[in-house]
């Protein structure tokens, strides 16, 4: 097995000569290239030299005279000099032709003006043009490799190389370190070791070994050129050593390349949010405008796309001359011709907290629907984990997932209650059925009988009743049921910094929709996001707004959030929804969390049933609030919230709790 050190400076493309004679075609005209040399007039050799620089500036020379030396001999000479500038292009002008103080001689001073990709800055320098004048009394001009660039000499080139910026790193909460540069070994095939083996062949036996699609992998080798190395995957440090060795080495010309990138600190960790970065492609390099060089790396996904600029820096470049090595030998550089220091990026800064997001991702991993975990701290708003389960496949089911909430939505039904006059200790009815709006409501099968009949609404809380909230749909209106939900932040407009879902409630809904949305269910829609915000809000007193990119000045602060809820909860408010919360945990589905110390939680559950079988499937919730950490547990396709999420929740808030204290 190779191993190569990777280089992050690496030489620009060729550019085609077909482009650069089509644009010696514009900028000339047929006319101008009918000859290399003219009759001199008074401008004593500057109509030639213009001619020089006018074909220079289209990089095409070879339609030119230059005396002993042919115009297609100088074309490949200059090709040759310029090939490691790449993408860059030049602008040539004539500033003076002055006397040599031999008669017959002239020297054009050509200004020279490349504008380099990956930078605002251009390269500018002087070289002469010699002019002599022919027998017939033409001014004819010399070519030599000089005139691209002075003391430049035949065999000799110029090359640009970019300098990538270090990347700025995503800081968590405290200042921990999330996302930085890592060690990672690139795993590919290298053409020109493969001794007679068959690339095909040898490209797969390597997917087999790092387990990626063989057939892709395969075309890639085959389709690569004799000297090519091709990549087949990058791979972290961690994941390299724990690959097969002997498999590995048994891979017909293998190369691991050592290299770094910017990752988080594990696999996986807050990959939707964080996103990822990799190399420019080609859409990205032309959609730039020159403002990305091959080889540069660039945000994908999460922040690390939302704030490339900020992050990325600014890449360097370096212009230096290319002496060929001794025997043919590998071409070494002098000295720097011009240079372009690279800026490194700025650090953004979020409030996710490592470890409390490390929890919440270990603990949704043997979860295989979608299923997310989201915790929010009432006193800050500032969002400590957002962690999304194998079962979402790479979706922020966290942010941007759609559901409905089942019972947690009970909460908002018992605030349009209040509104309505109604305290905690309010009785109300709780048959085993009911009928809403010609629609049968029943309430689970496994709740007590006990609490049937009349109850407090503390109680219908706590052991959620279904039909003594249904019961309300003709006393709250659908705009009341909605305007409580957006007093607890559902459907606010916020800025995280990324795109998140705050959920829906329709103001206007027929009467069997509204019977149903009273207890959660209908088209009223929310996103773990939402329920883990209004029960920070709950918890606060006062609507709270979740927050989580915390860098000074990145976010409008205008457009942080919306209007504001058209009728605010209220401290009183909060403290009545907390002590109906609280018996869900001292009385009710959560006994769970007494385990907490100290037992001071409160919290919700809830079912919510989706799809067409029967029984139907349901979602599975849970929202709680303890030492200022609101959280929401999700599970898709899980059962009753108290029996999937009540141990998820209590065991990411002990893990909390442990943490503060250790």
């Amino acid at each position: 097995m190779r191993t190569h050190r990777s280089s992050t400076a690496r030489p620009a493309p060729r550019p085609p000569a077909a482009r650069r004679a089509a644009a010696l075609s514009l900028a000339l005209g047929t006319g101008l290239l009918a000859s290399g040399c003219a009759a001199l007039t008074a401008d004593d050799g500057r109509e030639s030299a213009e001619r020089v620089a006018a074909a220079l500036t289209a990089g095409s020379v070879e339609d030119l005279g230059f005396g002993a030396v042919a115009g297609p001999f100088a074309q490949q000479q200059y090709e040759e000099a310029t090939a490691g500038l790449g993408e860059a292009t030049a602008s040539v002008e004539v500033t003076t032709v002055e006397d040599t103080g031999q008669e017959d001689r002239r020297e054009a001073t050509l200004a020279w003006s490349w504008d380099l990709p990956g930078t605002d800055r251009d390269w500018a320098y002087d070289a002469v043009l010699p002019l002599v004048r022919s027998a017939g009394g033409e001014w004819v001009p010399e070519w030599s490799p000089g005139v691209v660039r002075p003391g430049l000499e035949e065999g000799e080139a110029l090359r640009a190389r970019t300098v990538a910026a270090d990347r700025g790193d995503i800081l968590g909460a405290d200042g921990e370190t999330l996302v930085t540069e890592r060690p990672i070994r690139r795993v590919g095939i290298d053409r020109s070791q493969l001794d007679g083996a068959e690339p095909a062949a040898a490209a797969r036996r390597l997917a087999a070994a790092v387990d990626i699609d063989a057939d892709a992998y395969a075309e890639a080798v085959e389709q690569a050129g004799p000297e090519a190395f091709v990549e087949a995957v990058p791979l972290r440090l961690e994941d390299f050593r724990e690959l097969d060795a002997q498999q590995m080495d048994a891979v017909p010309g293998l190369l691991v390349v050592e290299d770094e990138l910017p990752l988080a600190p594990s696999r996986g960790f807050a990959a939707d949010l964080l996103g990822a970065v990799a190399p420019a492609t080609a859409e990205d390099l032309e959609a730039s405008g020159g403002d990305l060089a091959t080889g540069a790396l660039v945000g994908r996904g999460g922040l690390q796309e939302q704030f490339d600029d900020r992050l990325g820096g600014t890449p360097g470049v370096v212009v230096e001359e290319v002496v060929p090595g001794a025997d043919g030998g590998p071409a070494s550089a002098g000295e720097p011709l011009f240079e372009v220091p690279a800026q490194a990026g700025e650090p953004v800064t979020v409030s996710l907290d490592r470890g409390l997001q490390a929890t919440a991702e270990e603990l949704l991993t043997g979860i295989e629907s979608p299923s997310a975990i989201v915790a929010i701290r009432p006193s800050t708003g500032e969002v400590v984990a957002s962690a999304n389960g194998p079962g979402s496949e790479g979706y922020s089911t966290a942010l941007l997932g759609q559901y409905a909430p089942g019972s947690t939505f009970k909460v908002v039904t018992a605030l349009s209650m209040l509104r309505e006059g109604d305290t905690p200790g309010t009785e109300v009815q709780c048959p085993p059925s009911t009928t809403a709006a010609g629609v049968q409501v029943d309430n689970v099968e496994s709740y007590p009988p006990e609490f049937t009949g009349t109850i407090t609404l503390t109680e219908a809380i706590a052991h959620s009743c279904n039909t003594a909230f249904v019961d309300q749909h003709e006393r709250v209106s659908q705009a009341e049921l909605a305007a409580a939900a957006g007093s607890l932040g559902i459907g606010a407009e916020t800025d995280l910094g990324l795109p998140v879902f705050t959920g829906a409630v329709p103001a206007e809904e027929e009467p069997a929709q509204h019977a149903a949305a009273m207890f959660g269910q209908g088209r009223t829609l929310v996103s773990p996001l939402a329920m883990a915000n209004l029960t920070a809000s709950v918890a606060a007193g006062e609507l709270v707004t979740p927050r989580l990119v915390t860098t000074e000045g990145l976010l409008d602060d205008a457009a942080t959030t919306g209007p504001g809820p058209a009728e605010p909860l209220t401290g009183p408010e909060a403290e009545q929804l907390r002590t109906m919360m609280r018996a869900v945990v001292s009385s009710g589905h959560l006994e769970v969390l007494q385990e907490l110390e100290p037992d001071t939680a409160i919290g919700k559950t809830g079912t919510a049933e989706f799809g067409d079988e029967d029984p139907p499937r349901t979602h599975s919730w849970v929202i709680a609030e303890h030492e200022d950490l609101a959280v929401a547990v999700f599970v898709e396709d899980g059962g009753l919230g108290s029996i999937t999420g009540g141990p998820l929740m209590r065991d990411f808030l002990a893990a909390a709790s442990a943490a503060r204290t250790g």
